[in-house]
């Protein structure tokens, strides 16, 4: 029989174990109520992160030992601010998915009025580089529609086929993921991105009265959409948000330079702050207002939660300047 060199440990086990890395627990019974409750793994292996010692390359020393002073609390705060950062963007990030939903349903039936238009190849941007991507929009598309014409109880999709013969694209657009949607914009036709496009730059001078701005360019839709893409199946899934990085980032640059703010401090890898100042350029102002003020006043408390090296630690994995009210 092999060895197991993660056995199972017991709560007990778990506080000795966390005890002898150094974490101070002062309260034993708490403590192994939250590991209980949210499990040592999400816990303590999901933000331990941030509480490491680090040598000279900043690297976790081997085996791992944590920073002195560090609490068990500290991983619970961290846990708990984290939730509530990702509540936070799930509003801000809901609010520009129907906004974007409603701006495709709109333009491709504006272009393409016929029944089922968007189940047409031809009504896409397709060449041999593409062709497969847009057929798989397209059965995803339909797949979407058989798969809800089957589900037992009413919904809107199973509506329009007993008592209209057809699905409009502003009814399917709700049963869409945001990943469908961001799919589909990117395999619209030229005319239909720079449609939205336009709507969008309208709605920004509008809101924050400009007269004038550099135009949000279809590029510049899509660099949002592939961020909040990734935000999105991040919040979504509970997954760790405030240390996400995009590896494979947009162009931040064309973002930064119809913001109008060339100072801006932002990463051509985006974290959760060049997310934010971005998500500027598509919502309502309200809408970002709302946002901006909820991340401010979290950063505020966990300010006076955390200690100042743990705070500004959590500030560099967000990208935040230590400024960041000048720019949210």
């Amino acid at each position: 029989m092999e060895n197991n060199d993660r056995p199972f440990r017991t709560l007990e086990e778990q506080v000795n174990l966390l005890r002898e890395k150094g974490i101070i627990i002062q309260n034993i019974n708490y403590a192994k109520n939250e590991l209980m409750k949210r499990g040592y793994y999400s816990l303590i292996n999901g933000y331990k992160s941030l509480f490491l010692e680090r040598n000279e390359n900043v690297s976790p020393r081997i085996p791992h030992q944590y920073i002195a002073g560090t609490k068990f609390e500290d991983f619970v705060n961290l846990y708990e601010f984290d939730k509530k950062l990702r509540a936070i963007l799930y509003n801000g990030l809901l609010s520009y998915e129907v906004s974007l939903g409603a701006e495709l349903a709109y333009r491709f039936s504006e272009a393409f009025p016929k029944e089922y238009s968007y189940l047409d190849i031809n009504n896409f941007n397709h060449n041999d580089d593409n062709t497969v991507q847009v057929l798989k929009t397209i059965s995803s598309l339909a797949n979407k529609i058989e798969q809800e014409s089957h589900n037992r109880g009413s919904n809107a999709i199973r509506h329009y086929l007993n008592n209209h013969n057809c699905i409009p694209l502003w009814v399917l657009t709700e049963f869409m993921t945001f990943g469908d949607l961001n799919y589909f914009y990117l395999n619209c036709k030229e005319e239909i991105r720079q449609g939205i496009s336009h709507d969008f730059t309208h709605r920004y001078r509008i809101t924050y009265n400009l007269r004038r701005t550099n135009a949000i360019m279809p590029e510049i839709i899509e660099h949002i959409n592939h961020m909040v893409n990734m935000f999105r199946n991040a919040v979504a899934h509970n997954e760790i948000t405030y240390s996400k990085v995009i590896n494979r980032g947009p162009n931040m640059r064309s973002i930064r330079n119809v913001l109008g703010q060339t100072g801006l401090p932002i990463s051509s890898q985006p974290g959760v702050f060049e997310l934010i100042v971005s998500l500027r350029l598509v919502l309502d102002k309200s809408e970002y207002a709302t946002m901006s003020d909820s991340i401010k006043k979290l950063l505020t408390d966990a300010d006076n939660q955390f200690s100042t090296q743990v705070y500004e630690k959590i500030l560099s994995c967000m990208h935040f300047p230590n400024n960041y009210e000048h720019w949210i």
